[in-house]
């Protein structure tokens, strides 16, 4: 066995016993066939509930240069630990170094689809068709950093080209989900899903769909009991990075090109 999978089986447990309670999916109409899960991403707390406790099984989008333990350096400095906006930079950048070699081995174990943002977005969207083609359901958490309620933000629109490609492919209209994740609750919140139709332009679609699910992400939060939602960044992000709340492509580029 080797020492990579262990150390993901113990971080995985340790995740279990200290940092979240099991959690329970609600649904309010189940999927038939493989869809797409979208979730907001309530800082760590969402990817590390859909990994221990949504059953169906499924592979999760994970950005590309955390799966890359030089990259992943740049990656936990900026947007894991917001360290343009703290002092001692030093010491953000040598834990960086640290969780850049925690972080792909447990990514990598825990079924996940690499996601970039250059022209290798094609692998990306090649393995998630696969993923669905042969019974996966995909889990996606695509908000931006542009705020739009307490509850969700902005949503970015590129995952919906998967339902495009799936249908020329399957010819099956593909199903988005919404989903509401909450540590407190320990419920994994599942809406109601909006179909891709072919009929309608990309465009409209994307539209459509994005707004869909962002609107029912946010009901979904509202509809718990009350809670303290987790935002996707947290206000020490847009002191430090507020220039990137309308640039997600200039944000990422800054990280992968930032030494």
């Amino acid at each position: 066995m080797k020492l990579s999978y262990i150390y993901y089986k113990f971080i995985r447990g340790v995740a279990r016993v200290v940092f979240l309670p099991p959690a329970k999916t609600v649904y309010e109409e189940q999927p038939d066939d493989p869809a797409i899960f979208v979730c907001n991403h309530s800082a760590i707390r969402g990817p590390v509930m859909m990994t221990l406790d949504f059953k169906p099984k499924h592979q999760s989008w994970a950005i590309g240069c955390a799966m890359d333990s030089k990259k992943a350096v740049n990656y936990a400095y900026h947007d894991v630990f917001f360290a343009n906006a703290r002092k001692g930079k030093w010491f953000w950048r040598f834990l960086s170094r640290i969780v850049a070699k925690g972080l792909p081995p447990l990514l990598h174990y825990s079924n996940t689809i690499p996601v970039y943002h250059d022209t290798r977005i094609i692998q990306t969207f090649k393995q998630s068709i696969r993923a669905l083609t042969d019974g996966d359901h995909l889990v996606i958490f695509a908000e931006s950093p542009k705020r739009f309620s307490e509850f969700i933000n902005e949503l970015q629109p590129g995952f919906v080209d998967i339902a495009r490609l799936y249908y020329r492919k399957s010819k099956k209209a593909l199903q988005f989900f919404p989903v509401y994740l909450e540590k407190k609750n320990t419920i994994i919140s599942v809406g109601k899903p909006i179909a891709y139709d072919p009929e309608q332009s990309l465009d409209e679609q994307r539209e459509k769909i994005v707004r869909y699910l962002r609107d029912n992400i946010d009901r979904l939060g509202r509809a718990l009991p009350k809670h303290k939602p987790v935002n996707f960044m947290q206000p020490r992000w847009y002191t430090a990075y507020g220039q990137y709340e309308e640039d997600v492509a200039g944000y990422w580029k800054m990280i992968e090109d930032n030494e």
